[in-house]
């Protein structure tokens, strides 16, 4: 009686520790369409994509706790449409998935840069910056 007390209680804490084994799910990706370099007031799609099917994705922004999108999907992705992006929305984002089995999120996705431009640069014309060293005092001789 005491030897299968003592057999159950090794096999309850040996499952006990498997348990404490879980491992993290694999690192997602993350992509930009049809750039991570966009122009001021227009749209960027960044795309989590996961090894697993039926996952919680979530998109998130380095430095911005707060900032947190959230999307389900049947597939093994799941796509962020960013609209009317203007200099706030520019900055390092990543993205996380868990799956219904998954307790905890999983690994951090390599970091996008998302890169808002103005408009003037994009099409070739003058910027900001270009006009404003163009009328430099330092630059002028005298």
């Amino acid at each position: 009686m005491i030897t299968e007390f003592l057999s159950l209680l090794c096999l309850g804490l040996s499952l006990g520790r498997e348990e404490d084994k879980i491992e993290r799910l694999p690192k997602p990706s993350l992509s930009a369409w049809p750039s991570s370099v966009v122009g001021s007031n227009s749209s960027v799609t960044l795309t989590c994509q996961a090894p697993l099917r039926n996952a919680t994705f979530e998109l998130r922004k380095v430095n911005d706790p707060g900032y947190r999108r959230e999307r389900s999907s049947a597939d093994r992705g799941a796509e962020f449409p960013l609209t009317r992006l203007g200099p706030e929305d520019a900055g390092r984002y990543f993205c996380v998935y868990k799956t219904r089995a998954s307790r905890e999120w999983s690994e951090n996705s390599e970091h996008v840069q998302l890169v808002i431009t103005d408009k003037h640069d994009e099409l070739g014309g003058p910027s900001i910056k270009k006009v404003a060293h163009a009328y430099n005092p330092s630059t002028l001789g005298g």
